[in-house]
């Protein structure tokens, strides 16, 4: 059985918050509606005996002007950009070899680690113990597979 306590506990709010609820829905219910004459709309007038109308303008604003300011018309001038480049192929192969040892990177070679440095756009090379026979093996590795970008591209360490 449930005791006092415990009945009054969970009986109490219920009790309150069905009160709220119907307070909140019958009050809005019972309120009447008034007429509000607070908008104002154009009335028709008469003018000379002539039917109840509204007041057109006669003559409608033109939307170009007639007299005013005119446009100055700037002449072209070059602005660097060209449609039809002529890169040249030094400059492509440049760009291409760049390209794919950037997204192969970092890569692990037998004579050091090679990853990319983006934020100064250039590769950096550690290089493994011995550092000039590693340094030699990687001239022979960058003349073969990427010959068109110059050393001073890696950073050797």
């Amino acid at each position: 059985m449930i005791d006092k306590a415990s009945f009054k506990f969970y009986i109490v709010p219920v009790v309150v918050i069905v009160v709220i609820l119907v307070v909140v829905l019958v009050i809005p219910l019972g309120k009447k509606k008034t007429n509000d004459n607070s908008i104002v709309s154009p009335t028709p007038i008469a003018i000379n005996g002539a039917p109840t109308h509204y007041l057109l303008p006669t003559l409608l604003p033109t939307l170009v002007p007639t007299n005013g300011p005119t446009p100055t018309l700037i002449p072209f001038r070059y602005t660097g950009a060209d449609l039809i480049q002529d890169i040249p192929p030094e400059v492509e192969q440049l760009g291409k070899q760049k390209s794919e040892l950037q997204d192969k990177t970092p890569l692990e070679l037998p004579f050091g680690t090679l990853s990319f440095d983006y934020k100064n756009d250039i590769f950096k090379l550690n290089l493994k113990e011995p550092k000039d026979q590693s340094k030699t093996a990687f001239e022979a590795w960058r003349l073969q597979t990427s010959p068109a970008i110059p050393v001073e591209q890696f950073a050797i360490q």
